[in-house]
């Protein structure tokens, strides 16, 4: 079913969202008197499908070992499985432990880790799966296509002629509506609040190979 919320209403979700559950109980009742039928029904289709997982993220189940999975590689923060409905031989769900619904809650250096496996994984896939390319794809929030409430990032290793398309038709764009964009992102102005110091490289690589061995 295709997600019934327009952008604004997806936006005031993931903000309820962050809220304490008791804030979130009174935010959403306000909300639900504006919903159609159809928006009504697809909250409930995917109230349905976590009960259905008991009341647990799926994807915190796979980190907890509750849901088998083919893992790749493991560490304190992150874990990489291969997907079980794979766009390509070889593509990989890389996710934080600990459960994220959306990247803007992640403290900059688990991210900043998170993407640093992500990097490594896909310069792997390139030797070890043969690709020709890689995609590395985020969905984060309804909006975007994201399907579960936590965060996990695509590795797609690419082959020619595999009939995946990630292509989509450009828009023209003039000189004053794009000025018009850049004044609303800056309007509150924006900044780099930390510097994440990388980790070295060569630890993760090594990773990759101990990884080998797993099942």
């Amino acid at each position: 079913m295709q997600n019934p919320f327009s952008e604004e209403q997806v936006r005031q979700l993931n903000e309820i969202g962050k809220l304490p559950p008791t804030e979130q109980q009174a935010k959403l009742q306000a909300m639900f008197s504006t919903f159609n039928e159809e928006q009504i029904k697809f909250l409930q289709n995917q109230q349905k499908a976590v009960q259905e997982q008991g009341g647990q993220c799926p994807f915190c189940m796979i980190v907890e070992g509750k849901i088998p999975s083919q893992k790749i590689y493991e560490d304190d923060q992150v874990i990489a499985v291969l997907d079980i409905n794979p766009a390509t031989r070889g593509h990989t769900l890389v996710m934080p432990k600990k459960h994220y619904a959306l990247t803007a809650q992640m403290p900059d250096g688990e991210l900043a880790h998170l993407f640093m496996v992500v990097n490594n994984l896909a310069k792997h896939l390139f030797e070890t799966m043969k690709a020709e390319g890689t995609n590395i794809f985020l969905a984060n929030g309804a909006a975007a296509g994201q399907r579960a409430p936590h965060v996990f990032v695509h590795v797609i290793p690419r082959y020619n002629g595999d009939g995946v398309n990630f292509e989509w038709e450009g828009k023209k764009a003039e000189d004053e509506e794009l000025a018009k964009i850049r004044e609303q992102i800056l309007k509150e102005g924006f900044e780099i609040k930390e510097e994440v110091e990388e980790e070295p490289e060569e630890i993760i690589e090594h990773e990759f190979e101990m990884s080998e061995r797993i099942p």
